[in-house]
């Protein structure tokens, strides 16, 4: 692709990354599965009555986490978190994440 046409583009692509929530309750709890070098696996809940996808969970998980600064995000794979948090049931999966934090 040209460049002139990738830059055409950018307003397209920059009104479909919608902004996160503000007003979104996140709570998280420890479970007691260790997700290595001192991090354990948190199961982050979300409000039931409004499922979101995998990107919007994680974001807002990691704007909590910052928020909250008791912890500290630990990268693991998307795959491990895709995992975790369908372990959790298919009946959570839009309001479920499952993280690796170290507290």
């Amino acid at each position: 692709m040209r460049p002139c046409r990738a830059l055409a583009l950018l307003p397209l692509l920059a009104a479909c990354a919608a902004p996160l929530p503000t007003d979104v309750s996140v709570r998280h709890v420890q479970s007691t599965e260790t997700a290595g070098n001192g991090a354990r696996w948190h199961l982050f809940l979300f409000d039931p009555s409004a499922p979101r996808d995998l990107d919007t969970r994680i974001a807002l998980a990691r704007r909590e986490v910052s928020r909250e600064g008791r912890c500290t995000w630990v990268d693991r794979p998307r795959s491990q978190i895709v995992e975790r948090t369908e372990e959790q049931g298919a009946g959570y999966a839009d309001t479920v994440l499952a993280a690796a934090l170290r507290c």
